[in-house]
Protein backbone atom coordinates (compact mmCIF):
# COMPACT_ATOMS: atom_id res chain seq x y z
CA UNK A 1 0.00 0.00 0.00
CA UNK A 2 3.01 2.40 0.87
CA UNK A 3 4.73 1.53 -2.95
CA UNK A 4 0.94 2.44 -4.14
CA UNK A 5 1.51 5.89 -2.36
CA UNK A 6 5.04 6.41 -3.39
CA UNK A 7 4.77 5.51 -6.63
CA UNK A 8 1.36 8.28 -6.70
CA UNK A 9 3.30 11.14 -5.23
CA UNK A 10 6.20 10.19 -7.60
CA UNK A 11 3.62 10.68 -10.35
CA UNK A 12 2.05 13.76 -9.07
CA UNK A 13 5.16 15.49 -9.11
CA UNK A 14 6.31 14.30 -12.38
CA UNK A 15 2.95 15.75 -14.16
CA UNK A 16 2.81 19.27 -11.46
CA UNK A 17 6.49 19.46 -12.87
CA UNK A 18 5.41 18.82 -16.42
CA UNK A 19 2.53 21.36 -16.14
CA UNK A 20 5.13 23.95 -14.68
CA UNK A 21 6.94 23.37 -17.86
CA UNK A 22 3.72 24.10 -19.80
CA UNK A 23 2.61 27.29 -18.12
CA UNK A 24 6.39 28.55 -18.30
CA UNK A 25 5.58 27.83 -22.06
CA UNK A 26 2.20 29.44 -22.55
CA UNK A 27 3.77 32.74 -20.88
CA UNK A 28 6.67 32.73 -22.81
CA UNK A 29 4.69 32.17 -26.51
CA UNK A 30 1.53 35.28 -24.92
CA UNK A 31 4.68 37.33 -24.28
CA UNK A 32 6.38 37.19 -27.40
CA UNK A 33 2.37 37.51 -29.24
CA UNK A 34 2.27 40.43 -27.05
CA UNK A 35 5.66 42.23 -28.27
CA UNK A 36 4.82 41.29 -31.42
CA UNK A 37 1.36 42.25 -31.57
CA UNK A 38 3.10 46.29 -29.96
CA UNK A 39 5.35 45.87 -32.67
CA UNK A 40 2.53 46.14 -35.40
CA UNK A 41 0.61 49.08 -32.94
CA UNK A 42 3.72 50.60 -33.08
CA UNK A 43 4.31 50.56 -36.67
CA UNK A 44 0.36 51.29 -37.63
CA UNK A 45 0.70 54.42 -35.33
CA UNK A 46 4.04 55.55 -36.83
CA UNK A 47 2.63 55.46 -40.18
CA UNK A 48 -0.73 57.17 -39.34
CA UNK A 49 1.61 60.05 -38.01
CA UNK A 50 2.89 60.67 -41.20
CA UNK A 51 0.42 60.56 -42.67
CA UNK A 52 -1.27 63.13 -40.58
CA UNK A 53 1.85 65.66 -41.15
CA UNK A 54 0.99 64.89 -45.06
CA UNK A 55 -2.35 65.73 -44.56
CA UNK A 56 -1.42 68.76 -42.96
CA UNK A 57 0.97 70.17 -45.45
CA UNK A 58 -1.52 69.28 -47.78
CA UNK A 59 -4.36 71.45 -46.11
CA UNK A 60 -1.82 74.05 -45.76
CA UNK A 61 -1.46 74.29 -49.84
CA UNK A 62 -5.16 73.81 -50.55
CA UNK A 63 -5.57 76.81 -48.07
CA UNK A 64 -2.99 78.71 -49.95
CA UNK A 65 -4.67 78.02 -53.11
CA UNK A 66 -7.67 78.94 -52.04
CA UNK A 67 -7.05 82.33 -50.17
CA UNK A 68 -4.91 83.23 -54.08
CA UNK A 69 -8.71 82.47 -55.78
CA UNK A 70 -10.02 84.47 -53.53
CA UNK A 71 -7.55 87.16 -53.85
CA UNK A 72 -7.31 87.43 -57.41
CA UNK A 73 -10.18 85.71 -58.88
CA UNK A 74 -7.97 83.69 -61.05
CA UNK A 75 -8.23 79.80 -61.00
CA UNK A 76 -4.36 78.11 -60.57
CA UNK A 77 -4.05 74.67 -62.69
CA UNK A 78 -4.27 73.41 -58.61
CA UNK A 79 -7.88 74.83 -58.49
CA UNK A 80 -8.80 73.50 -61.69
CA UNK A 81 -7.24 70.14 -61.09
CA UNK A 82 -9.06 69.73 -57.99
CA UNK A 83 -12.53 71.18 -59.51
CA UNK A 84 -11.64 68.03 -61.77
CA UNK A 85 -11.29 65.57 -58.90
CA UNK A 86 -13.89 66.55 -56.94
CA UNK A 87 -16.41 66.01 -59.69
CA UNK A 88 -18.72 63.06 -59.06
CA UNK A 89 -21.75 61.57 -60.81
CA UNK A 90 -24.59 63.04 -59.43
CA UNK A 91 -26.84 60.97 -56.78
CA UNK A 92 -29.69 59.67 -58.29
CA UNK A 93 -33.14 59.05 -56.62
CA UNK A 94 -34.94 55.73 -56.05
CA UNK A 95 -37.18 56.18 -59.44
CA UNK A 96 -34.10 55.88 -61.03
CA UNK A 97 -33.18 52.91 -59.13
CA UNK A 98 -36.38 51.52 -59.24
CA UNK A 99 -36.92 52.05 -63.26
CA UNK A 100 -32.89 50.31 -64.26
CA UNK A 101 -34.46 47.58 -61.18
CA UNK A 102 -37.80 46.89 -63.47
CA UNK A 103 -35.54 46.80 -67.25
CA UNK A 104 -33.39 44.65 -65.88
CA UNK A 105 -36.55 42.34 -65.54
CA UNK A 106 -37.34 42.86 -69.54
CA UNK A 107 -33.82 42.90 -70.55
CA UNK A 108 -32.45 39.04 -70.22
CA UNK A 109 -29.58 37.38 -72.11
CA UNK A 110 -32.24 35.78 -74.57
CA UNK A 111 -33.94 39.53 -75.34
CA UNK A 112 -30.80 42.11 -75.75
CA UNK A 113 -33.56 44.45 -77.34
CA UNK A 114 -36.57 45.93 -76.80
CA UNK A 115 -38.03 46.10 -80.13
CA UNK A 116 -41.99 44.32 -80.76
CA UNK A 117 -40.14 42.03 -83.27
CA UNK A 118 -38.07 40.11 -80.89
Amino acid sequence: MIGLFCELSVSLSISSHSEEKLKETLDDKSSALYEKLQKAIHSKTKVLRCSTSKRSILSKIVQQEFQLLDATENRSSNIIKLCEALKTIPPTSTDDERAFSVAGLFITKLRTRLRDKT
